[in-house]
């Protein structure tokens, strides 16, 4: 039913899954919350760490095997959460950032107390390069305070934006929940994704986190954050 665009499922790369037995829990936990397609999306930070190229590609296609073999009901696609550093344009030009499923799309985080005009830099320099900019996790950077502030990103950049589920499910913080339920609102998010890391700690929370968005803002936009404004992506491919 869902589509998780952003989860570090692939071991042995990142701070994801440390091993496969952790991969096969994750697996197992988002067949749980009805996932039925992830891009998979280990860290990577262009020109100050090396990223395991050939070990992510051979993890990737071990775990396809399992699923296969398992008869699992689970599509895995490549991608990457690129920390936006100023390195990351040589590595686009370069194809050494896996976009989002081989499309124009890439996922990009930032530090949490990195100014507005970083992101905006960013989203400008990525969008002239030919491709669409995903903010991960926006409630995490302490310069989105405002939703004029993700309008001008979607309106400059055709920028996409991500939230994540254990956000939404998140009772605490009130002035936190009191901005996402403006962005909900007004309808500048475009995903809601797990941002699941090795378990337990970084759940999936996809099937809680659809629960909780049909009962606050209606059907139709939790339909559409969860799976199907990702299927408009991976439906070019």
């Amino acid at each position: 039913m869902f589509v998780d665009m952003h989860h570090h499922l692939i071991y042995g790369i990142d701070d994801g899954a440390k091993d496969f037995e952790g991969t096969k829990k994750m697996i197992a936990q988002a067949v749980e919350n009805q996932v039925h397609t992830i891009i998979t999306t280990p860290h990577i930070t262009p020109g100050q760490e090396p990223f395991p190229y050939e070990t992510y590609k051979a993890h990737l296609e071990e775990t396809r095997k399992y699923l296969e073999e398992n008869k699992i009901d689970l599509t895995l696609y490549t991608g990457c959460e690129v920390l936006y550093t100023p390195s990351t344009p040589y590595f686009l030009s370069e194809g050494k950032v896996f976009t989002l499923a081989n499309t124009n799309h890439v996922l990009v985080e930032f530090m949490p107390d990195d100014e507005y005009a970083d992101l905006l830099k960013a989203g400008r320099s990525v969008a002239e390069m030919g491709y669409v900019p995903v903010y991960a996790h926006v409630e995490r950077y302490d310069c989105l305070k405002k939703p004029e502030q993700l309008r001008r990103l979607r309106r400059e950049f055709d920028a996409l934006i991500q939230v994540n589920a254990s956000t939404v499910i998140d009772k605490h913080g009130f002035f936190r929940q009191r901005y996402l339920n403006r962005i909900f609102e007004e309808e500048l998010v475009d995903f809601v994704s797990s941002d699941s890391h090795d378990l337990p700690g970084r759940d999936s929370h996809m099937a809680e986190a659809f629960d909780e968005l049909t009962v606050r803002f209606g059907i139709d936009l939790a339909h559409a954050l969860t799976h199907g404004n990702a299927e408009k992506i991976l439906r070019v491919i």
